[in-house]
């Protein structure tokens, strides 16, 4: 099988599924990385010859890719800040409003704690952007991390990992005490909660629902701001004086959001925008 004979094959299979460069973006990426294959030549030596090795693999990536499967997964990971990072089924698959966060908050001094860490990126690029910084991240997910472990250790990053559930402020405080990290301590708590509500779950892709990990993602329409509250307690007996909280949000529940902060005794208070225009990230000050 040549390069035209593969793109033939994918556009057969994807093209209902797939816009059109949407489509050409997932084949170039897939022949970049199952093949080694220049992005230029997609169009100027469509007769090359794939490996035998790489058309296998290229031809299972296609059918992975007809049932949904999310591109990020099907390579096994994304490029984020700085760092290349592992991902699979077992933990979301960082957006590009994350890696917003990062660059916003990778000057904030101080240690640094990670709620809901996920894959880990935002610990371990943080740790990566600054190697003498401790930084402390968080999961209730064992699986997750396990990911997060293993992203570390591929970027060289030494992240203190410990399990803990965001809902239990007693056990992170226990956990967090276990870890090393004293009260008043940090000077960043950042986090990447989940926040989508059960009723934004129908205006969301099939290849989200069916892929990444809902944990990861959704809270009660009753009570969308769980998290955020203790995220607040939180920061309240960790941050120092002047300390930084920093968090994604929902895009409709940014003025709440800073209020529920503001009633918890933060200042400075600001909403940011992300490069779609949506309300996306909130930042707070921690002055007791």
């Amino acid at each position: 099988m040549n390069i035209r004979e593969f793109k033939a094959y994918a556009r057969e299979r994807l093209a209902s599924s797939l816009e059109q460069p949407e489509l050409r973006f997932l084949v170039s990426a897939l022949l970049a990385h199952f093949a080694g294959i220049p992005n230029y030549w997609y169009h100027t030596r469509e007769e090359h010859i794939l490996p035998p090795t790489a058309e296998k693999a290229l031809l299972k990536a296609v059918d992975q890719a007809t049932q949904g499967r999310p591109l990020q997964y099907i390579l096994g990971f994304v490029h984020f800040g700085n760092c290349r990072i592992g991902v699979d089924e077992r933990v979301l698959i960082p957006r590009p409003e994350t890696e917003e966060m990062w660059d916003r908050a990778r000057h904030i001094p101080g240690v640094v704690l990670d709620a809901c860490t996920g894959s880990g990126c935002l610990a371990i690029a943080l740790k990566k952007g600054r190697p003498v910084t401790n930084v402390y991240a968080f999961d209730l997910s064992r699986d997750a991390l396990e990911v997060a472990s293993q992203n570390a250790a591929l970027n060289q990053a030494e992240v203190h990992f410990f399990l803990a559930d965001l809902n239990d402020i007693p056990g992170v405080e226990e956990a967090v005490a276990g870890a090393g990290l004293e009260k008043q301590a940090v000077g960043l708590l950042i986090s990447n909660p989940p926040y989508v509500t059960e009723s934004q779950k129908k205006g969301m892709s099939r290849r989200v629902l069916s892929f990444e990990p809902h944990s990861a993602l959704f809270v009660p329409d009753k009570d969308p701001l769980i998290h955020y509250r203790q995220l607040a307690a939180l920061g309240s007996r960790f941050l120092c004086s002047g300390g930084t909280l920093m968090a994604e949000i929902n895009e409709y529940f940014g003025r709440e959001t800073g209020r529920l902060l503001q009633q918890a005794g933060y200042s400075e208070i600001r909403v940011h925008r992300d490069l779609n225009e949506k309300n996306r990230i909130i930042e707070a000050r921690w002055v007791p």
